[in-house]
């Protein structure tokens, strides 16, 4: 199973319509000359059953087959007949038909170099004239006629290069362009007598004499051998003047025959140029330039934006490039949060609108806003980056950025805990030096009484005071040093 695309499918359709349409209008040419059909052949020999051209309708520069049949003979070379045609500004051409038996003879009329050695090159009604011939005389035997036109039908249609939303370049049948397309008009001619296409390649006088003018410009169509239209390629400019647009076909086949058409000024089916959109590429970035979602109150947030008109795969060489100063471009982004209005451009709760400026060496757009104390902390804030050009009406784009969100600051870290309460430094200090001399009296005051205790061991003469001391000095020494 094929599974084919919507934009395939619509395709599809509108090549049926267009297909419905050029049968239409092939049936009602057809049915004008039904309506009016030629007089039958008027027959008055006896022996003659049939007398005609075969088609007896025909376009100039075409041939036809001029039959004449008898339903018996008379004999001994006496059945000898002259068929003349007069064109419709009088001037004639003749063909003998010798018959020897019942049968038919048909001679080719329109061939200049067999038969009647003459063309068709007139419109109008061609008369044709039966003569029996009985070798001395002509007497009348029956009449007919032939009808040529030099009218050719028209048919048009126009497509596109590539589908301007998808940029699948398969020439989709359109009728609504954006400016900076590609308007392909396409002609479908065939001969009002037999609804045969003017072919390009069987007809080769018809090159460089079908030619389409659109948008003021008239340009030589091309014949395509294999869908049988005559096309060429038409590119509207950025600024091009929008609304419905018409296309008009001169078409000649080079031997006489023409035809004209041009497609509907208004209405449904009108052809039509529309503003082209603009493709936006937005992103946000901070300070350093990183591209971000989270941002605090008093950061700076910049909003920067690639804006381009796109080629969509046609051949509108001049068309595509970043919108820029030239043509007058212009570029605003909208912060907020809440439902947002495109007709008005805003958020239901905005918080600026930007203008942001060119940079014109990489040909972007920046703008910045800087994030206020009163801005609600809050996650689902959104930019809407909106861009014109100085088209009138404007041709337009319209982008989404990221969601961004502006965070509560993180909490400053705690202090550490305070140490146990103590005494005032300068005071420990004083303690502490006290302290170490305390220390080193008590120490002096051990090693004497250790001295004095070796000196008090059984048998020992007692000891005696050391010369040059009082008596005093050492009870009083003794009584510190406590009792034993």
């Amino acid at each position: 199973m094929i599974v084919r695309s919507e934009s395939e499918r619509e395709s599809g359709r509108r090549s049926a319509g267009s297909l419905a349409i050029v049968l239409t209008m092939v049936v009602a040419a057809m049915s004008l000359v039904l309506a009016s059909p030629l007089a039958a052949a008027d027959i008055v020999d006896p022996n003659v059953t049939g007398f005609a051209a075969t088609p007896s309708y025909v376009n100039l520069n075409m041939t036809t087959s001029v039959a004449v049949t008898l339903g018996s003979v008379r004999g001994g070379g006496l059945d000898d007949y002259l068929v003349t045609v007069t064109k419709p500004g009088g001037s004639g051409a003749s063909a003998w038909y010798n018959f020897t038996a019942v049968g038919t003879i048909s001679r080719q009329y329109g061939n200049a170099g067999a038969d009647f050695a003459t063309r068709i090159d007139e419109p109008g009604t061609y008369e044709l004239r039966l003569d029996y011939f009985d070798g001395t005389s002509f007497t009348r035997a029956a009449s007919s006629q032939l009808l040529a036109t030099d009218e050719l039908i028209v048919t048009l249609e126009a497509a596109t290069a590539s589908n301007e939303y998808t940029d699948v370049h398969n020439c989709p049948i359109a009728q609504e362009f954006q400016r900076g397309g590609e308007i392909i008009g396409r002609a479908y001619v065939r001969y009002a007598s037999t609804g045969e296409f003017v072919n390009g390649t069987r007809t080769p006088s018809a090159v460089g004499n079908i030619t389409g003018t659109l948008l003021g410009e008239t340009k030589v169509l091309r014949w395509q051998n294999v869908y049988h239209f005559w096309r060429w390629a038409w590119f509207p400019t950025w600024n091009a003047t929008v609304g419905s647009i018409v296309f008009t076909v001169d078409a000649r086949d080079g031997r006489g025959n023409h035809g004209v058409a041009s497609s509907l000024a208004s209405g449904l089916t009108a052809w039509r140029i529309i503003p082209a959109i603009l493709k936006v590429v937005p992103r946000i970035v901070n300070d350093t330039g990183v591209e971000t979602v989270s941002f605090l109150r008093g950061e700076n947030l910049t909003v920067q934006s690639r804006v381009t008109y796109e080629s969509h795969n046609a051949h509108n060489r001049a068309f595509p490039g970043p919108l820029n100063a030239t043509r007058g471009g212009q570029v605003t982004a909208v912060l907020g949060y809440g439902p947002y209005n495109a007709s008005s451009g805003r958020f239901a709760q905005t918080l600026t609108t930007l203008s942001l400026s060119l940079d014109v060496a990489s040909q972007n757009w920046t703008g910045t806003y800087r994030i206020r104390e009163t801005d609600s902390v809050r996650p689902d804030l959104q930019v809407v980056v909106r861009a014109s050009d100085g088209a009138s009406p404007a041709n337009t784009g319209t982008a989404f950025a990221t969601r961004f969100a502006i965070d509560e600051p993180e909490a400053a870290p705690l202090p550490p805990p305070p140490g146990p309460s103590g005494l005032d430094p300068i005071l420990a200090g004083g303690l502490a030096v006290l302290a170490l001399f305390g220390g080193l009296g008590v120490g002096i005051a051990v090693a004497r009484r250790g001295r004095k205790a070796r000196g008090a061991e059984p048998g020992a003469p007692p000891s005696k005071p050391e010369a040059g001391k009082a008596e005093e000095e050492w009870v009083v020494e003794e009584e510190k040093e406590g009792p034993q």
